[in-house]
């Protein structure tokens, strides 16, 4: 997985978390996120992603202030660009490590960028990995079934990933909150990552059993 350089141009959003090795797709509109991207592509293809605090102002160019984000976000490598006509692009990233932000320089670009604290995160244990994974596999499948969805995609992913990949994947695909996501990213590594997770699901399943019996109450 690539690793990060000493400085990385950020891309603060609302309402989106990249994780380690998943695929984000994203729509590039904004004039100075455009010549973001096409400034990655004539490097080396790296975009750090970051939540931006609720509260703050919007990102738009014409804002005095930036918009203050939370200070540990996700690497990312531009592995696809399609070019549209009109100058926006489609593009996806591949999340590559985490990082704090150390500080951010002022620079004549229109985007930011930062210095970035590569957040390394230690290996699962192999003896734990199995119990994890079951244990991890009970948690989201029962939330998926209160949540009356179909957990084939669920069996797939647990058959064809390593456990880090699906802990991540679950963290980046799962409905949930952004700040329950921005939470999991900031976990120490995949084992804490997988306890926070499951604590959250479980939580969740037992909130909408809970809300779909006071409603069965309320139509009796």
């Amino acid at each position: 997985m690539q690793g990060l350089a000493d400085t990385i141009r950020i891309f603060p959003l609302r309402e989106v978390v990249l994780f380690p090795g998943t695929l984000l797709p994203l729509h590039i509109f904004e004039p100075r996120y455009r010549k973001m991207v096409a400034d990655s592509l004539d490097g080396d293809r790296s975009i750090g992603m970051v939540l931006i605090r609720a509260g703050t102002p919007s990102a738009e160019p014409s804002d005095a202030d930036d918009p203050e984000v939370y200070p540990v976000g996700c690497g990312g490598r531009i592995i696809k660009h399609d070019p549209l006509p009109d100058g926006r692009s489609l593009i996806v990233l591949e999340g590559t490590p985490k990082f704090r932000i150390r500080r951010e320089p002022d620079t004549q670009e229109p985007y930011r960028v930062v210095e970035p604290q590569a957040l390394h995160e230690p290996p699962v244990p192999i003896d734990d990995m199995r119990g994890w994974r079951e244990e991890l596999r009970g948690c989201v499948r029962d939330y998926v079934a209160a949540l009356d969805g179909d957990d084939d995609r669920i069996e797939e992913v647990f058959a064809k990933l390593e456990f880090e990949s699906v802990v991540n994947y679950l963290c980046a695909s799962l409905p949930l909150e952004v700040i329950e996501k921005q939470s999991l990213l900031e976990c120490t590594g995949p084992a804490a990552r997988h306890r926070r997770l499951c604590e959250i699901v479980e939580f969740k399943a037992a909130e909408t059993r809970l809300g779909m019996a006071s409603n069965r109450d309320l139509d009796t």
